[in-house]
């Protein structure tokens, strides 16, 4: 006959507590087919069961944040009471007041922004046809809100919102969706290094909690502008024990760690929350063209599982290293400048999608090249393929940075046509790569 073991929760006496102590203890209790034991055993199965099914999500799924907040509202309650004294006709008031506090507690679970579960089909090809979301169609540059400068590194987030790193205009600016007018949301338009300020900005990121992230890169420093705050925070900066040079490109993983590409010290620095401290987790070395080095690196890329790729821009090439290796593997270009499939000439930022597949903005050759995990075989033209550089729909100058939507839309810094445009995708279609 089997036995199946139930708890009880008593109030108080903690000198007879099986478990705990102070205000209660569990007491265990055996139990043989007992009508409450046999309600009990089925329902902690089901909760067992539904326990380890969330467990499995939460290990399978992309890394989330929960932040619980503490509200506690106190409630006054006033109370009057009249007394009437008969012989003196005299009338007596008393007030009592009595405050009650309610504490409510709200957790909010927040997924890292920018980080899409896309499904790209192998075979998606883009609209030849760009559209301008940011800055002039025509390719002239300005300085009003519908205007860009040389713009360079560029971060969609979840709600299709564009920012923009406006380089000669020294400010961030962010595109709402269906909106060509930009919001100013850091820097002031005048190159400085006040915390209100920026000095060629290369890099911008938005973080898990909406705060953007600029690589501050004439400045040498990486700033932090809280949401809705015009005002800086440095979180790294360069100096002796943590050398920061010209920053080209910013990229923030799942884990919020911040990685910036140092184009002076032909390294990657990774740097972790809550440190201003990096660590180099990509070159390091002098300029060369060893799996171990870099020469004049760009554009990095960070997957879900932490492996980074670098465009290697001197070294025409680009560079994949697993977690914990300094050592890489070339996955794109053959390490020549030239315009054939093998080819890149300046490789200046990297994207990759959920099959391995990797997109380089070939900035000499004005197109965005793809290349699959067969490597060996070349790349394939998915946009600006029209062998020419200029400023129709069709064609780009000088891209310079490149992002997916969580569409699968790729949105390219057009930066010799001061402009971002958007390329919608077709998904499998009869048109091929070129």
């Amino acid at each position: 006959m089997s036995t199946i073991l139930a708890a009880r929760y008593h109030q108080g006496k903690p000198q007879a507590a099986v478990m705990g102590e102070g205000r209660g203890y569990f007491k265990h209790i055996h139990c043989q087919y007992s009508p409450v034991c046999l309600i009990l055993s089925p329902l902690a199965l089901l909760l067992l069961g539904t326990g380890i099914a969330a467990m499995l999500v939460a290990l399978i799924g992309i890394p989330k944040m929960t932040i619980t907040t503490t509200t506690t509202t106190a409630t006054t309650a006033t109370t009057a009471t009249t007394t009437t004294a008969t012989t003196t006709t005299a009338t007596t008031t008393t007030t009592a007041t009595t405050t009650t506090a309610t504490t409510s507690t709200t957790s909010t679970t927040i997924s890292p922004v920018g980080i899409y579960a896309l499904t790209i089909s192998t075979c998606a090809t883009w609209n030849d046809t760009g559209l301008t979301m940011g800055g002039n169609s025509n390719g002239i540059p300005g300085s009003n809100l519908e205007s860009l400068s040389t713009p360079v590194s560029i971060f969609i987030d979840n709600d299709d919102n564009l920012f923009v790193c406006d380089r000669d205009n020294v400010r961030i600016l962010k595109f709402t969706p269906n909106s060509t007018t930009g919001i100013i949301v850091a820097g002031n338009g005048t190159a400085g290094n006040e915390s209100n300020q920026l000095r060629g900005p290369k890099g911008v990121a938005i973080d898990q909690y909406g705060d953007i992230i600029v690589a501050d890169s004439d400045n040498n420093r990486i700033q932090k502008f809280v949401n809705g705050s015009t005002s800086g925070i440095t979180l790294a900066s360069n100096s002796s024990i943590n050398p920061l040079g010209q920053m080209k490109d910013l990229h923030i993983d799942v884990n919020n760690n911040i990685y910036v590409t140092d184009y002076d010290n032909n390294q990657v620095v990774k740097f972790i929350p809550f440190s201003s401290i990096g660590v180099v987790v990509a070159g390091g070395r002098p300029a060369g063209p060893g799996t171990n080095q870099l020469s004049g690196p760009f554009g990095n890329f960070v997957g879900p599982n932490g492996t980074l790729y670098v465009a290697d821009d001197q070294n025409f090439r680009v560079m994949k290293y697993f977690p914990g290796s300094l050592n890489g593997t070339i996955v794109a270009g053959n390490g020549t400048a030239g315009s054939n499939a093998y080819q890149l000439t300046r490789s200046m930022s990297i994207i990759v999608d959920n099959n391995g597949y990797i997109y380089v903005a070939d900035y000499g050759n004005a197109r965005v090249m793809r290349w699959t995990t067969n490597y060996a075989a070349g790349g394939v033209c998915v946009i600006g393929c029209t062998g020419t550089s200029g400023a129709a729909a069709t064609q780009l100058r000088n891209p310079r940075d490149l992002k997916f939507d969580r569409h699968g839309n790729i949105y390219v810094t057009d930066q010799g046509n001061h402009r971002i445009q958007k390329f919608l995708i077709q998904g499998c279609s009869s048109k091929s790569p070129k």
